[in-house]
C-alpha cells in the first residue's frame, strides 16, 4: 500500500495515497481557510463556510499541539475525478510529509487491544512495527474513512452553518483517542 508518512515524535502516521487528492505545502494559518486561521489553529475540527471545507488538525486531534503543521492533505471525494477545485473537501492538517513509501500488506498488523480499550483504533486500521527506514518508532495506518465517519457521526459537522459548534472537537476524539 502506497502511503505518505508524517512524523509525530514517537510514532508515524501513514496516510494511504489512494485517499489523497492533493498535497499542499502549508502556507500559514490563513492560506486555505479564508482568513480564519486562528480559529482552526485552536480547534481539531473546523468547518469553513466560505469554501465549504472541513479542516482536521491531526496534531491537535492527537493532543500534540507543539507539532507544527507543514502540509495540507486534501482527501478525495466522489466527485474528484472531474473536479479540480479545492472547495467542499476534507483537509487534513499534518506535520511534514517526510516520506512516500510502500507498506506491504503482510507488514500491517491489527492495532493492539490495549489501544482498543481507549477507542484508539477508531481512526486507525493497523500498525507497522519496525521495518521503517532509520526508525524504531511504530507506524499507525490512518483510516480516513473511519476518521470522517467518527467526526460526522459525533455531530461535529452536523451543524455546518454554526462555526462555533463545528469547531469544537467531539468528546470521543478529544478524550478517548488521545495518545
Amino acid at each position: 500500500m502506497q502511503t505518505f508518512l508524517c512524523s509525530y515524535g514517537i510514532f508515524y502516521i501513514a496516510i494511504p495515497m489512494r485517499w489523497v487528492s492533493t498535497l499542499i505545502l502549508h502556507a500559514g494559518e490563513t492560506a486555505m481557510i479564508g482568513g480564519q486561521g486562528s480559529l482552526i489553529m485552536n480547534n481539531p475540527v473546523f468547518y469553513n463556510q466560505e469554501n465549504r471545507n472541513t479542516y482536521i488538525s491531526l496534531p491537535l486531534l492527537f493532543n500534540l499541539p507543539q507539532e507544527n503543521v507543514r502540509h495540507d492533505i486534501v482527501l478525495k471525494n466522489s466527485s474528484d475525478e472531474d473536479d479540480c477545485s479545492i472547495e467542499g473537501k476534507i483537509v487534513l492538517l499534518s506535520t511534514e510529509v517526510e516520506y512516500e513509501t510502500e507498506i506491504p500488506e503482510e507488514e500491517i498488523y491489527p492495532v493492539p487491544k490495549i489501544f482498543i480499550n481507549n477507542r484508539f483504533s477508531a481512526v486507525f486500521s493497523g500498525m507497522q512495527f519496525y521495518n521503517f527506514p532509520a526508525s524504531c518508532f511504530p507506524v499507525l495506518l490512518l483510516n480516513p474513512e473511519k476518521l470522517i465517519q467518527n467526526i460526522y457521526l459525533l455531530g461535529s459537522c452536523a451543524e455546518k452553518n454554526d462555526i462555533t459548534k463545528v469547531s469544537q472537537p467531539p468528546d470521543i476524539i478529544q478524550k478517548e483517542m488521545a495518545i
